[in-house]
């Protein structure tokens, strides 16, 4: 009888990743006694509880009927090979390191086609000492995150998604620990960026960003408000990607250990794309 998921984790997903990952869940040796050992299946709906639903390790435990010591354990053993896989693509492959990246933007260079990157961000709890707090504040939103950035196609697609920097980081910070602004020069991909990246788009010519900003956009002229009219059409697209990976709530408060955050990121971005487009990955 197929395991019925708890959490908001599809269960097409769910034992899709349970064979992916079987790995993961040794055999128990014969001959010996004790308690059994959690299915693998159970171990992903605890993990989905908490990435997807956003649930304390206690009340993940309480939604899968686990203790939320074997929660935490589960995600010591899942959420590495979680973000391990990448981000599956609409002909069913997977984007998993940069280079891969990088092929896939040379594609859409030839082809004409745009990238639209844009940052997010996680609340944190805030730390206990000052000294900790002001590198996580982060004055745009007036808390403490963890900052991210993200890569998709004007279709709406999620190409990349990196994150776990603190919040005091700029935007355009972002983009080089991320390796993503040699990713985007060496092939020289049309991006389509917010106000954030001017500073970096006036000297690339493939980096697009607005025009002017709220002191000078009584200053513009027509041609000006029209291009940033049809930028603003464009990035929308950026911004339901974003808001499908906001859909994890894990991604809008982080309630676990910071040094986790980059790998919540990514495997949240993973999760998401093997919901849309798993049904194209070859059997």
């Amino acid at each position: 009888m197929a395991y019925c998921p708890r959490s908001s984790l599809p269960a097409h997903v769910l034992a899709w990743l349970a064979r992916r990952l079987a790995h993961l869940h040794p055999a128990r040796p014969p001959g010996q006694g004790g308690t059994p050992p959690l299915a693998l299946e159970v171990r992903l709906d605890a993990v989905g509880s908490v990435l997807l639903d956003g649930l304390s390790y206690r009340r993940a435990g309480r939604v899968v009927g686990i203790s939320k010591t074997e929660v935490g354990d589960s995600l010591d053993l899942l959420l590495g090979p979680l973000a391990a896989l990448g981000f599956c693509q609409p002909d069913g492959s997977f984007i998993t390191t940069l280079a891969e990246l990088g092929c896939w933007l040379a594609e859409m260079a030839r082809a004409g086609e745009a990238v639209l990157v844009d940052g997010l961000a996680t609340r944190v709890q805030r730390p206990r000492e000052w000294g900790n707090q002001k590198v996580l504040y982060d004055a745009k939103r007036h808390t403490h995150t963890a900052q991210g950035v993200a890569v998709s196609t004007i279709h709406g697609d999620l190409l990349w998604v990196d994150g776990g920097w603190p919040g005091s980081c700029h935007e355009q910070e972002l983009i080089t620990l991320a390796g993503l602004e040699g990713a985007l020069d060496r092939v020289e991909v049309a991006s389509l960026l917010d106000r954030g990246f001017r500073g970096m788009a006036r000297v690339r010519e493939h980096w697009h960003a607005p025009v002017g900003d709220r002191r000078t956009k009584d200053q513009l002229t027509d041609p000006q408000r029209a291009f940033n009219r049809l930028q603003a059409g464009l990035r929308a697209l950026v911004e339901q990607t974003i808001a499908h990976l906001a859909n994890a709530w894990a991604l809008r408060r982080w309630r676990g250990l910071l040094y986790r955050a980059r790998d919540v990121f990514r495997a949240a971005g993973a999760l998401i794309c093997l919901g849309r487009w798993l049904h194209r990955v070859p059997t």
